[in-house]
């Protein structure tokens, strides 16, 4: 009897380890060996070349274990301690994350529940009677009665032999695996979220800020223009042109409001809170991204992302649900045992022990239709899933492609910004000095202080623009630019 139940569990065994799984290899062949950005990718690093390990060099063992967690790098790509409270509370309280959980939970119970299935079921029933008899004769009325009570313990199991249960059991488990990734992917998108509408606000502030000065401006331009097209200094289209200038600015100012309302509003959806925890007003310096390392092979870049992590779990439950839906077609082989013991009995049947033992093997005939339909079914839905997968691959791809260039373009846009706002500093000064000794009158100091204004917020908007780019890079990127503690 020990050799047959030993058999069964190594059949079980094999049975269990014979459904085939597609390899990373297998999954990321299509994808090529470097990145078509490979040049630019190379060059977006925000360092000397003696501050960061070059690209060319591959990260040791001891080095990728040292590698942060995301959370960890954004705090050292972005040097702001107002930004790294509202990631600390973005973690503790946001609803997308805490979402999440629960479906960590759910998914856990399920595959705990699965792999319940596998083993033996056992009942055990505790029961107590007590019968009454009256029977009536010519002599005599005959009364008796009978107190029983028994303990009756049952087995069932369904013998695993074609794998049904354990491919029920695997596709539960890649669920659950999938949770963990769905959650990692949460929390780098929350990341990339709080960061881009934190520095979007920090923009807006600033920029409306700036606004109002030449709002200001603006309207001492438009009386002084005024004046002087009543003198006949002037001609009357230089005052539509001040007016429309003014009209345009005030514009310009409500719509900067708007924006700030929105992410501010966003940002606290987010953050899951009724105030924000920072001041808006105020002088604001955007900060310089701390340096980074790049891992050059697009593979490697993709398998690391969680989302798609999340995508090949989902890929796995298919294959398994394929298999259980396929050792479904063959005979199900059930063994079931009683045993039950009378406690105590007025007849004297205390002690009484009673035990059986059955197997039965039953096989679908009637519903094979439907089993077979159902195969074909997870077959399709397993073929859904590859290609889904091939999809995002692509689209995670494109997305890296993508961020790695608009990263460099943005990066040239602030270099050009800084140099023209630069241009327009040393430009007012140097009207403000032709103004102290009256070579210029104030309408021009005035369109000259707008205009610096002007270079000012295309400044702050190209200072916000590349952190919003790193921030995509880091998204695309699975929140690992492979920082470590040693880039603090």
């Amino acid at each position: 009897m020990f050799r047959i139940i030993l058999g069964i569990i190594v059949f079980i065994a094999f049975v269990g380890c014979a459904t085939k799984i597609p390899s990373h290899e297998e999954l990321t062949q299509k994808i090529p060996l470097e990145f078509a950005n490979e040049k630019t990718l190379k060059q977006i690093a925000i360092a000397a070349p003696s501050e960061v390990k070059s690209n060319e060099t591959k990260l040791s063992e001891a080095e990728s274990e040292a590698i942060l967690p995301p959370k960890e790098q954004m705090q050292i790509l972005f040097n702001d301690e107002v930004l790294w409270e509202l990631i600390e509370i973005a973690i503790q309280q946001n609803m997308d994350l805490q979402i999440a959980q629960t479906r960590i939970l759910q998914a856990r119970s399920q595959l705990k529940s699965a792999w319940g299935e596998m083993f033996p079921q056992v009942n055990v029933n505790l029961g107590a009677s007590d019968s009454h008899t009256r029977s009536n004769s010519a002599q005599a009325v005959v009364e008796s009665s009978t107190q029983t009570s028994q303990i009756r313990a049952s087995l069932s199991w369904e013998v695993d032999l074609f794998g049904r249960l354990n491919a029920a059991k695997n596709a539960k488990e890649s669920l659950y695996y999938k949770s963990l990734e769905d959650l990692s992917s949460a929390q780098i998108t929350l990341l990339g979220d709080v960061a881009n509408l934190y520095f979007t606000l920090r923009e807006t502030s600033l920029n409306i800020l700036l606004t109002q000065e030449n709002i200001i401006a603006y309207q001492e331009s438009l009386e002084l223009t005024r004046l002087k097209v009543e003198n006949g200094l002037l001609d009357s289209t230089e005052l539509f042109d001040a007016q429309d200038r003014l009209t345009n600015e005030q514009n310009t100012l409500e719509q900067l409001k708007t924006s700030q309302e929105e992410s501010k509003n966003a940002l606290l959806v987010l953050l899951d809170i009724k105030n924000l925890p920072f001041n808006l007003l105020g002088d604001y310096a955007f900060i310089v991204p701390s340096a980074f390392v790049l891992d050059t092979i697009p593979a490697n870049v993709l398998l690391s992302r969680p989302d798609i992590k999340a995508a090949i779990q989902t890929l796995y439950a298919q294959v398994y649900n394929k298999a259980n839906a396929k050792a479904s077609l063959f005979p199900i082989l059930s063994l079931s045992a009683d045993l039950s013991d009378v406690l105590s009995s007025s007849e004297g049947a205390a002690g009484n022990l009673a035990w059986s033992m059955a197997a039965s093997l039953a096989a679908p005939i009637l519903n094979r239709t439907q089993l077979t339909q159902n195969y074909f079914l997870q077959d399709a839905m397993l073929q859904e899933s590859y290609l889904t997968l091939q999809k995002n691959l692509n689209t995670a791809l494109s997305e890296i492609e993508n961020a790695i260039f608009n990263t460099q373009s943005t990066q040239f846009q602030n270099q050009n910004n800084i140099q023209r706002f630069q241009n327009a500093q040393s430009y007012y000064e140097f009207s403000s000095n032709r103004r102290s000794i009256g070579l210029i009158d104030e309408l021009e100091h005035l369109t000259n202080k707008a205009s610096l204004n002007n270079s000012q917020k295309n400044l702050n908007s190209s200072k916000n623009a590349h952190l919003q780019a790193l921030i995509v890079l880091f998204k695309a990127f699975g929140g690992n630019l492979y920082l470590t503690k040693d880039m603090r």
